[in-house]
């Protein structure tokens, strides 16, 4: 019988300890992914519900309520995210300084997280109250022109497409920015309809 020698088992210590930071930050790397892919695929499935809901002819403000009774971790927009509905219109007045143009004909935003709308106007836009928060003199009011149409919305004179924005804190499980990786702190999604 071959014994082995005293210093292999140290050795094989010292190997396990080099590698195991290495491991540990694999685990950990999988861990949170995967959680912030599961976390992105309900932020995205409440934004298409939104777009769903207010292409129904739904008032923003019940959609909004509708909403609400919908969040479910991680989105809660009563304390760390941010819910915001958009009407989009190609206006089909003809003389009037937004013919042709597509501009935001409603909005309504709610939520305690600070965001902002990733669909920019001309200018400084004012909408009325509830129930449908419209926008006064859209026909004319050249500061409700989309300065950031996205190339895919395509509609046609008097058409609309209904939009919903959502944004959510995103909170680690794992302490990854301890190892100097940086994750975002926010989870986004858009939906058309």
């Amino acid at each position: 019988m071959i014994r082995p020698f005293r210093g292999e088992s140290g050795q094989s210590l010292v190997e396990f300890s080099m590698v195991l930071p290495l491991l540990v930050l694999i685990v950990l790397g999988i861990a949170e992914t995967g959680y912030a892919l599961l976390e992105q695929h309900v932020v995205t499935k409440l934004s298409r519900e939104g777009s769903n809901l207010i292409s129904r002819d739904v008032s923003l403000q019940d959609a909004t309520s509708a909403m609400k009774t919908m969040k479910t971790r991680p989105v809660d927009f009563d304390n760390g995210s941010r819910l915001i509905f958009s009407v989009v219109k190609k206006v089909a007045t003809t003389g009037t300084p937004n013919y042709d143009k597509v501009i935001l004909y409603q909005r309504y935003e709610y939520g305690t997280l600070s965001a902002a709308s990733a669909l920019k106007t001309k200018g400084a836009a004012t909408f009325g109250g509830a129930p449908n928060y419209e926008a006064p003199n859209s026909d004319s009011n050249t500061n409700l022109q989309i300065a950031n149409v996205p190339a895919s919305l395509v509609l046609a004179s008097g058409g609309m497409a209904y939009v919903t924005e959502v944004y959510t804190k995103y909170n680690l499980i794992t302490p990854l920015d301890r190892f100097g990786i940086t994750l975002p702190t926010k989870l986004y999604s858009i939906a058309y309809f």
